[in-house]
């Protein structure tokens, strides 16, 4: 049987950008891992959703070693795909370090905000330690941004949004 790698991956990427996120900013980012009712949101939002899973790559006789385990096990690279949404209201005003002094000193809002949380969540996700988040011996052979889509203005509701695509790559033993 295999172990819980699915659910490991999606709870250490939701705790690792968090705590990237966070320690940058006053107040908080709010994380989520499925979109939460309405009444329920708090902004600015980031809400990761798996959309897809499977097999990328098998190994010649299937056979795999790694980690501290030295014997042969059944396996693959297996892939994970999460859309990363961001969402902030218009009156959402976030204070972020512009120095580099450990003082967040300056406000960000509406589009400012949201193409600094683009960039800074996807250096996140690629500068996840996952070993700090494991519960399980995993091993992330990759990981790639596709693209940020969709992004702009709700004037309805009076939101700011964007979307992203990351996939996740990892050692699939079984």
């Amino acid at each position: 049987m295999a172990k819980d790698y699915l659910n490991i991956i999606e709870r250490a990427l939701m705790m690792g950008l968090s705590d990237k996120i966070n320690a940058v900013v006053t107040g908080d980012i709010h994380i989520y891992g499925q979109f939460p009712e309405t009444e329920d949101l708090k902004f600015p939002a980031i809400v990761v959703q798996q959309v897809s899973s499977g097999f990328e790559e098998k190994f010649q006789g299937e056979k795999i070693t790694f980690g501290s385990d030295a014997t042969s096990s059944t396996g693959e690279i297996y892939g994970v795909s999460f859309l990363v949404h961001l969402v902030i209201d218009k009156e959402t005003t976030i204070k972020i370090d512009t120095t580099g002094n450990g003082t967040p000193d300056t406000d960000y809002k509406q589009r400012r905000l949201i193409n600094w949380l683009m960039l800074n969540i996807a250096n996140s996700i690629m500068e996840i330690n996952w070993s700090d988040y494991e519960e399980e011996e995993l091993v992330i052979t990759e990981r790639h941004l596709a693209a940020w889509r969709d992004i702009g203005f709700i004037q309805e509701v009076q939101w700011y949004g964007a979307t992203a695509e990351f996939d996740i790559y990892f050692l699939n033993k079984r």
